[in-house]
């Protein structure tokens, strides 16, 4: 088929974030090449999705004439292009600034309540935003939908592509760490916001659990994680393998390898589903409605009313009870129940 239109997605957000508009770009018609703009952490997810053809970087990483110099040339670039589509799928001025010069023929957006009068006028087409939950990829797609380019009931499955020089060094790695044969399970720990984050001393007893039951067990995170993640294996009886220096691309040949994820809410549930391994993810004050594992074998663990009225709050939303940083949801959450879901996934996922 010729691709002969052109879409530009705007995402400027985290990394689970941009994991999820992979949804959205499959959702596309299959006419249509895609360029997304990024920041500089996110564009190596988009790198692996076979549909974009280009990833443009916010220069936000630059600093005085630099950044400018590359925001003139990153404009001029997309003039270029002359887009029939440009979507913006995060609440950024940037996506109004660029929607104005940009003149794509079709433009939509989200409504947004910070900036109603210049947002609502910088696009031909405003989607309305739910008063319900719905999933991320459910509220992507719902723009496409509002111009007529998707009229699917369902948002599609994640879709990323994982090189094979990552998949090879994964492989390699893994020979050096596992001795043996086991079922191999990836446990994400460590939490960008401390208020999404489980006490050590869950993780300890959940690790030692899996591990009594012949797992292997590798502990992930960013080089950022790294101090956490050391401080956390010596509480365990038997440490499990840490990744270091993984980027990205090997995070993902690494999850693509295991049976299983065990993580908070994180990048890593997005990342995972995405290469459709089965994920047990432990919820707060985030709400799995909108954030759960997508498309994938998975179990949500989390707390709520029917455990105890004290949290009968979640999700609340907060960064931790009355913003404290530690969610009493997440604290009192017990390893057991976490082990048990585990459990009753991967025997699932076997038959």
């Amino acid at each position: 088929m010729k691709l002969d239109k052109t879409a530009l997605f705007l995402k400027t957000k985290h990394l689970g974030d941009s994991v999820i508009l992979t949804s959205a770009i499959d959702a596309l018609p299959s006419d249509f090449m895609v360029d997304v703009l990024c920041f500089k952490e996110s564009a190596a997810i988009f790198a692996m999705n076979p549909r974009v053809r280009h990833v443009l970087v916010v220069p936000r990483h630059l600093t005085g004439f630099a950044r400018w110099r590359e925001y003139w040339r990153l404009i001029s670039v997309m003039r270029s292009q002359q887009y029939d589509v440009l979507a913006q799928f995060s609440d950024d001025w940037r996506g109004a600034l660029l929607a104005r010069l940009l003149k794509a023929k079709v433009s939509v957006a989200r409504q947004s309540k910070k900036r109603p009068a210049f947002w609502s006028n910088s696009f031909k087409h405003i989607a309305k935003l739910t008063p319900t939950l719905r999933p991320a990829a459910e509220q992507d797609v719902d723009l496409l939908r509002k111009i007529g380019l998707s009229n699917e009931p369902f948002a599609p499955a994640y879709q990323l592509t994982v090189a094979e020089a990552d998949k090879q060094f994964v492989e390699n790695w893994l020979k050096t760490v596992v001795k043996e044969h086991k079922k191999l399970i990836v446990i994400h720990a460590a939490a960008r916001w401390k208020f999404k984050g489980l006490p050590h001393a869950t993780w300890a007893a959940l690790i030692d659990n899996l591990h009594n039951r012949g797992y292997a067990l590798v502990l992930s995170g960013a080089a950022s994680d790294f101090a956490f993640n050391q401080e956390l294996i010596g509480l365990c009886q038997q440490a499990p393998y840490l990744t270091q220096d993984f980027n990205l691309g090997k995070t993902a040949a690494l999850l693509q390898s295991a049976n299983l994820l065990v993580s908070i809410d994180s990048m890593a549930i997005h990342l995972a589903s995405a290469l459709q391994t089965p994920v047990v993810a432990m919820f707060g004050p985030t709400g799995e409605a909108i954030w759960a594992p997508w498309k994938v074998p998975h179990r949500v663990v989390a707390l709520g009313a029917a455990d105890s009225p004290s949290f009968a709050c979640r999700p609340c939303g907060l960064d931790g009870c009355a913003g404290s940083k530690v969610s009493q949801c997440l604290v009192a959450l017990p390893a057991s129940q976490i082990l048990s879901a585990c459990d009753e996934l991967l025997n699932e996922v076997a038959i």
